[in-house]
């Protein structure tokens, strides 16, 4: 489909609640859950496994994604005479902070009274890092993930806390620059960010692969936070009317940096695999925010199932992981000696353990998380 007209694409839509977009967050988590719940004994080679497993780069997506939202909330209310730092930081701390915190003192109760192991929280495993959300700082200089509890998990908080580490400074970068110096310096920020990895793993004794430094320190992963960011300033200076077959552009764009995204994957990653995949689904989020309704990426990610999973994204991604050991526990280990075929065997576990996945993420929603959110609403003109 060529360029609308420009009375359509006046219309273009990027601010308030797009259904789109939680068809986005649910489409991130979907990849990111299944890409957790295969077993490697399964797959003939390692070739098929790493592309069956490339839905961790559903991470990634959450990071464009959130750079754009987050970004856009602060363009948007940066003129306002008062309120720009405490609306948005009171909003972030209601959205993130109650899930988050019952999930670590959960798992630091358990460590201390149920498997009786304080010797284990001291160091780099402590559960300072986690309270101080700066988890992945101490698993960047530990060189590899933190070991607190054999009943539950914690690592993957990790990206949690690089969103937390972007939100202190980024509202000072957008509040300061005027846009169009914004959208220059997220251009910069994607195409340097790579050479920061390889400057990163030099520094932490990195041997041509990614390191977990290079993986999860904040000023590594800004490819995709500033990919989002570009296009939040983009749409708001208004410019996409004047780019001459634009959603062509990002249907290139997706295909083809798709395509190179996953042959790094199969192939064995390189530090380009950021950077490639963070222009994908950059991609993709343009095409979702295409104004016409019948628009194929738009009609993919307003499906109701994934915009479904996308309302409960967050506690999802929390207790998928969180609770892996319990799920193995229950039915995981039963399944891998059940004798069944391998295709069945996996896809049982994956089903059987997004179950028990998103009872807990519902729950969660309605005792934890919405009561916070009403708080937030209160504060919705902020």
């Amino acid at each position: 489909m060529l360029n609308a007209p420009d009375t359509e694409r006046s219309d273009y839509t990027f601010r308030g609640h797009l259904p789109a977009l939680d068809g986005i967050r649910g489409l991130a988590i979907a990849m990111v859950m299944i890409s957790h719940f295969l077993f490697r004994e399964l797959f003939q080679n390692q070739t098929t496994f790493n592309l069956a497993q490339c839905g961790w780069l559903g991470v990634d997506l959450f990071f464009v994604l959130s750079g754009f939202l987050i970004t856009g909330i602060l363009v948007d209310s940066r003129e306002r005479p008062e309120g720009y730092w405490s609306r948005f930081y009171r909003r972030r701390v209601l959205r993130i902070f109650p899930l988050y915190y019952f999930s670590v003192v959960v798992v630091w109760l358990t460590v201390l009274f149920v498997e009786h192991a304080p010797e284990r929280l001291h160091g780099w495993d402590s559960f300072g890092w986690f309270f101080g959300f700066v988890p992945n700082i101490a698993m960047a200089f530990k060189g590899n993930w933190l070991y607190h509890s054999h009943v539950f998990s914690l690592n993957h908080l990790w990206s949690v806390a690089v969103e937390e580490q972007f939100y202190i400074f980024w509202p000072l970068i957008v509040r300061l620059l005027p846009p169009r110096m914004l959208l220059i310096l997220c251009a910069l920020l994607v195409h340097f960010s790579t050479d920061i990895r390889h400057w990163t793993d030099t520094d932490f004794g990195g041997n041509g692969g990614w390191t977990l430094a290079s993986y999860m320190l904040p000023y590594c992963r800004m490819d995709g936070l500033a990919a989002g960011s570009f296009l939040a300033v983009f749409f708001r200076l208004g410019w996409q009317p004047f780019i001459s077959y634009d959603r062509w552009v990002a249907r290139i764009l997706l295909v083809w940096m798709g395509w190179r995204t996953l042959d790094a994957v199969a192939y064995g990653s390189t530090q380009y695999l950021g950077t490639l995949s963070a222009l994908t689904f950059a991609a993709l989020l343009y095409l979702a925010l295409n104004p016409h309704p019948k628009a194929l990426v738009r009609r993919i990610c307003e499906n109701r199932f994934l915009m479904h999973l996308g309302q409960y994204s967050y506690g999802l991604y929390v207790f998928h992981e969180m609770l892996k050991y319990t799920w193995m526990h229950w039915f995981g280990d039963w399944l891998l000696v059940s004798g069944w075929h391998p295709v069945a065997i996996q896809t049982a576990f994956v089903l059987l353990a997004f179950g028990g996945s998103y009872v807990a993420a519902r729950v969660s929603w309605m005792v934890l998380e919405k009561p916070f959110l009403r708080l937030k609403e209160r504060g919705k003109g902020g």
